[in-house]
């Protein structure tokens, strides 16, 4: 009689924990609460920490109780509606975890093996051999840009020189260009595209930008400013992009490249090591 009274007893203390923590303050301050799953206060107080005020923090709580509701209330439906044959995942959740390990070791190897250091020549060689990935939708153009107020007095000396090479002409025409213009952008030493160019010019001017080669200008103007554009290197439209546009491009594919040709030679070992250590055994129509 004893026993069975000690056992009556462990299994009401038991029922009751979870009661108990909640009188002597073990329990984290619930949020919400749908049958037994139970959303407490410090689940969602990360949510509090970026909103900008306390309408905004009620919203975010008020958003996230509604689809942690959701998916228990979802769930709930799927364990009432679903066969028990339909709620069997065994198998799948097996199939999950197969390939997150496998993923997960394939990355490690990987990573623990990777050479990430990739010489110039080698990128020169991977351009040379397939220009035909590089080719440009549309032309690139190296390039110097003004933008001076139409009454500035600089204006007719910019516009007798800013289309010059001689090295004097553009010493003066920076020099001009410092003291007076609005803007004056260099992009000599970088290539710019029809469309970035087109940002920095009135609108309508699509049609010249497109036209525009080696030693091409573009004269335009708004009410207030006159903009001037001077070619300095061009590259058309269907050519390979210059060298300088496609490294990062290129160290990506050869990066990845070397990432695939690891994975085939871990495939290649497990299974030289599974043949060598007899881990493997095909069975023939006549073998038990």
């Amino acid at each position: 009689m004893k026993k069975w009274t000690l056992i009556l007893f462990c299994l009401t203390t038991l029922a009751s924990c979870h009661q108990l923590r909640r009188w002597f303050g073990n329990e984290p301050e619930r949020v919400a609460q749908i049958g037994k799953e139970i959303l407490y206060k410090n689940q969602v107080e990360g949510l509090l920490k970026n909103a900008p005020s306390a309408d905004d923090s009620l919203n975010l709580v008020n958003h996230y109780i509604d689809l942690w509701a959701i998916d228990n209330l979802l769930l709930k439906k799927a364990e009432v509606e679903l066969t028990k044959e339909e709620k069997d995942v065994d198998q799948e959740l097996a199939d999950y975890r197969k390939s997150l390990l496998v993923f997960r070791y394939q990355k490690k190897y990987v990573e623990e093996r990777i050479d990430t250091l990739i010489e110039e020549e080698e990128i020169l060689s991977y351009y040379n051999n397939n220009q035909e990935l590089f080719l440009l939708d549309s032309p690139l153009f190296k390039l110097r840009l003004i933008k001076m107020r139409l009454h500035s007095p600089y204006l007719p000396m910019v516009r007798n020189i800013y289309r010059s090479n001689t090295i004097e002409d553009q010493t003066q025409l920076k020099l001009l260009c410092e003291s007076s213009a609005e803007i004056y952008t260099d992009y000599t030493g970088k290539w710019l595209s029809g469309q970035e160019l087109a940002q920095d010019l009135p609108v309508g001017n699509m049609d010249r930008i497109q036209a525009l080669k080696t030693d091409g200008y573009i004269d335009t103007r708004d009410s207030l400013y006159a903009y001037l554009v001077r070619v300095d290197d061009f590259v058309p439209a269907r050519e390979p992009a210059p060298i300088e546009q496609t490294v990062a491009g290129i160290r990506q594919i050869i990066v990845s490249k070397r990432k695939q040709q690891l994975l085939k030679d871990l495939e290649t070992e497990v299974l030289k090591e599974g043949w060598n250590k007899q881990m493997i055994k095909i069975y023939r129509k006549d073998e038990d």
